[in-house]
Parts: C-alpha cells; structure tokens; sequence
C-alpha cells in the first residue's frame, strides 16, 4: 500500500540559488548555440532577406548528350633564369616617375584654337615668350665668345685711384659685417725712432732714459726684497718661533676663558627671559588718563598737524619769489651734469687705448729693444737682430685684448734623472 502512494512534489522556491541547479535548461543553451553558429557563419537567418536566402537558376542544367567544351591549354611561359634576375626591376622600389604616354595635343585641341593656331595670328603671350628666349640664346652666345677672351685692363695701373675692372658676369661681393675691434691700438705699432740703426742723438738719448727708469724700477724691487730678507735674519728665532705660535693660534680660546664665556651667556640669557617677562611697567589706576585729558591731546595734535600744514603751503607760496635762484640752481645742475656726461664719454674713449684684465694674469710691457752706444753699427747689414718677431706679436694680441696674457711653460721631469757611468770611461 506504501509503495502505491504517490509522491508529492518539492516545491522550491524560485528566488534561492538552490533551485538554479533543479531547473532544466537544455533546450535553452541549445537555441543559443544554434544561434552563435549562425553569427558565426554568415548571420541570423531569421533577419536576412529572401533575395539572401534563394537564388533563381536561369542556366539551363546541362544533359548526358551535349559534349563538354574542352578547355584551352595555357601555353608556358619559359622561366626567367636567376641570373638574370639582378637585371630586371625591383617592384619594391618606385620609380621617380611613371612613363607617360605620348599625347597628341593638336587631336585634343578644341575646334577654335585649332583655327587659331592654323591662321597664325599669336597672342600677346606667345611674343612676349617668343623675346624672352631670344634675349637668353643672345647672353649664352655672348657668354661662349668670352669664355676663352683675355681680359683687357681698360685703365691705368698707375693712377692715384684705379678703377676696377666690371665683370658683367661676377656675383654681387657679400658685405662684411661691420664689427668694432676690442682696441683701438693699431696691430703694428711704430717704434720708437731712437731704436733705428742710425738714430738721431735726442731721439737716442730719449730712449735710453725711459730705458734707465724701467731697470731703476727693478733694482728698487730688488733692494725692497733683500732689505726683508735681512731684517728677517736679524730677528731671533726663539722670538719668531714665538710670534708664530701666537699668529697661529689668534682665534683659539683658553679652558678658562670658554668657561667665564659660557657663564657670562647664562646670565645675559636669565636676564632677557626677565625683560621678556615684564616688557610695560605696571599700570595703576592713579596714572588712567581721563576722557578729558585724552580729548585734549588730541586736540594739540590737531593743532600741530594744522600748523604744519600752513608753513608748507607758505613756503610753496613763497617760491614763486625764488624763479631766479631756482632757474640759477637748475642751470648748475644741468652744467653739472654735461661735465660729468663729457668726463665718461672721455674715459670711455681712453679705455679703448687701455689692456683690459681678461685672465688670471696681468699683462707685462715687453722690455724695450735698445742697441746700446757700443753696439750701434754705422750700416744695416752689420747690425745684429734684436727681440724675437713671433714673442711681438703674442704680446701685441695680449695688448690689444685679442687674447689673455700667458706664462712660458716650464720644463719639469717627471722621474729623476739617472747617472751611469760608461765602461769604457771605467778602463
């Protein structure tokens, strides 16, 4: 009886997960994979059209009886060989330009122009063209005649101011820029005339004293040296010894003296934090102004400011009386003013004339080339060369701040020298 009983239905609630993996759902998933497959393969059938779907046969099919029409053969082409290939064009590479066919522009024309061109009237173009190449095939001939031509000098060479010849071929001369020169010292300055081979006797005589006072600047310096040098032996050593130590150790303090430092700081330091405290004295009720004494001081005030007032505009009155001091003043100040404008334009036309510092180094007047009496021969070709022309124009460059001045390298080793004594010179 048990066994005959039907069963009843769960019943599951729809809305909880748990029922999601009850349901079934097969033919659900198959309509969507038919679906996909369609999309894939060309698109949903049930949107496409009838014109999309069915194609109308119009060739009638083919029967058993009618002979097949035999296909023709592709004759081969024979094969270029690969060695031949370098030969032929590249198809990656395109060329500049495409061959063009030949045009026939008289079958293009329209009828009109046709019979322009037939009767020979040209237009005001066509001439104007037409003179144009004329004047180009005249200035070529012109051009090849004189190629091969000596040009003839049409003036004289010995003229005050030649004139050059024209070349009606030559190309317009770019003009230089116009750029001020760092000094206003000419590249080759002219000696002095007393250093000539033959000079005459005061320009000689000039030259020798400048020439004095340079070597009694030199030996001053020198004397100036040894005086130094010899006060420093006169000194003990004990005592210089003594001086040193104490220049050395200028800004270095006892224990003692940092301690009474230290100490001193403290006592300023508790004595500010003080004056911080009570900045204002105290006030008291015996010294609060009253509303009276408050609206009297304001009241001074006001007159002062008042008065002020009425002595400026009084004293601006009172310059329309001081026109001719103040017109003496400003005819001062403006002469004033053109003294020290003529002062600068002076000192900026000297520093033209002037070395300029351009380096760590000053620069040094070369020393000055003078024949002594001895020396001096009566004819050119006797007399010995004095100075060294490459070390006059480094100096000129440096004088005329073209280039900084420089020192001569000195020559150092960078090992020791050895000493080996030959066996030769042994024996």
């Amino acid at each position: 009886m048990e066994a005959n009983v039907p069963r009843k239905k769960s019943r599951l609630a729809k809305n909880k997960k748990k029922a999601w993996r009850k349901v079934d759902i097969t033919d659900v998933e198959e309509f969507l994979e038919d679906e996909r497959l369609q999309e894939r393969t060309g698109g949903l059938v049930a949107e496409k059209l009838d014109a999309e779907l069915f194609t109308l046969e119009r060739k009638a099919p083919a029967t058993a009886t009618e002979d097949p029409v035999p296909k023709k053969k592709r004759r081969k082409e024979p094969k270029v060989l690969k060695c031949y290939s370098h030969l032929m064009p590249d198809p990656k590479i395109k060329l500049a330009r495409k061959p063009q066919p030949s045009r026939k522009v008289k079958d293009k024309q329209a009828p009109h122009i046709k019979e322009k061109v037939l009767s020979g009237v040209k237009t005001q173009k066509e001439l104007k063209a037409e003179d144009q190449r004329k004047l180009v095939q005249e200035k070529r001939l012109k051009k090849d005649r004189t190629k091969g031509s000596i040009v003839v000098a049409s003036y004289n060479l010995w003229d005050d101011e030649p004139k050059k010849p024209v070349d009606p071929f030559a190309k317009p001369l770019v003009k230089r820029p116009k750029r001020k020169a760092p000094s206003d010292l000419p590249a080759v300055q002219v000696p002095h005339p007393g250093a000539s081979y033959n000079p005459d006797y005061e320009d000689y005589q000039e030259l020798l004293s400048k020439a004095h006072e340079v070597e009694e600047k030199k030996l001053l310096e020198e004397k100036k040296l040894q005086k130094f040098e010899e006060e420093i032996k006169k000194v003990d050593p004990k005592t210089l010894e003594r001086t040193w130590l104490s220049e050395m150790s200028e800004g270095i303090k006892d224990k003692e003296e940092l301690k009474e430092e230290e100490e001193d700081g403290d006592d300023a330091i508790n004595a500010e934090d003080l004056d911080r405290i009570s900045v204002n004295p105290p006030v008291r009720r015996e010294s609060k102004k009253t509303r009276t004494q408050r609206n009297k001081e304001k009241k001074k005030k006001m007159q002062e400011k008042l008065k002020a007032q009425g002595k400026m505009d009084k004293t601006k009155a009172n310059e329309i009386f001081r026109l001719k001091s103040m017109k003496a003043e400003l005819d001062e100040r403006e002469a004033d003013l053109q003294r020290k404008a003529q002062e600068r334009r002076q000192k900026w036309q000297s520093q033209g004339l002037q070395t300029r510092k351009l380096g760590r180094l000053k620069f040094e007047e070369p020393l000055l080339e003078i024949k002594l009496s001895g020396e001096l021969e009566g004819s050119l070709r006797k007399l010995k060369p004095e100075g060294n022309l490459f070390v006059d124009r480094m100096k000129s460059f440096e004088k005329r701040n073209i280039m900084e001045p420089r020192q001569e390298a000195k020559k150092y080793r960078k090992y020791k020298r050895k000493t080996v004594i030959k066996r030769s010179h042994k024996v």
